[in-house]
């Protein structure tokens, strides 16, 4: 999975811990019709700031700091991603696309199909969640600039920022073994999006850069 998508979730390959996850999306290209949206086209998340790029260069040459994306139609996101060649050094980028829905709302919310690891199990295609909030938009009232955070199931606990927490928000269930949680409600997952922007330990945010697909 391209890290970039799973940091927007806050769900890594190596796991990630109080996060909701359902096996079913809970949004739909009908939920994304229903307010306004990010700007079409070639997006930049800050992950580090520290990160030189010309965003004037194509997309599969920027440097993966850069964790760009080519948001499109239809709920979906373009992206490349890079594996190691046979000696150990980055490989040549290769073109990949995923499911990716905004759902405008009280808060908005980006829900992106993931992987999970570890000794979770889940059945179908796992999806991971973040909070949305505009920063910025267009004369269009499209939106250019956001920050994200990942939902989270509740407070984490205090010695333990990582660790699943010890009182799940209502709606929200989980298997006393399981690092994650889940739920069928969307209200309680915008409940879970609205309060987890204060406990997320940094929230990422991310501009529009240009129209078309690379």
């Amino acid at each position: 999975m391209n890290r970039m998508i799973a940091a927007l979730i806050g769900t890594f390959v190596l796991g990630g811990c109080n996060v909701v996850v359902t096996s079913a999306p809970l949004f739909t290209l009908a939920d994304q019709a229903r307010g306004p949206g990010p700007r079409m086209g070639v997006w930049r998340f800050e992950a580090k700031p520290d990160c030189a790029v010309d965003e004037g260069k194509p997309l599969g040459d920027w440097p993966e700091c850069a964790q760009g994306l080519v948001w499109k139609d239809g709920g979906m996101a373009g992206f490349y991603e890079r594996t190691a060649g046979a000696t150990g050094a980055p490989g040549a980028p290769l073109w990949k696309v995923q499911p990716l829905i905004f759902a405008p709302g009280t808060p908005n919310i980006l829900q992106a199909a993931i992987n999970v690891s570890g000794d979770l199990k889940m059945s179908g295609t796992p999806y991971g969640y973040a909070g949305a909030r505009a920063t910025k938009t267009d004369d269009k009232g499209r939106i250019t600039a956001l920050v994200l955070w990942p939902v989270m199931c509740g407070p984490p606990p205090p010695d333990d920022k990582a660790a699943m927490t010890k009182k799940l928000l209502p709606g929200l269930s989980a298997k006393p073994e399981d690092p994650v949680c889940t739920t069928s409600s969307v209200a309680a997952l915008r409940n879970a999006a609205k309060a987890s922007e204060a406990w997320a330990p940094k929230a990422m945010s991310g501009h529009w850069v240009r129209d078309g697909g690379s």
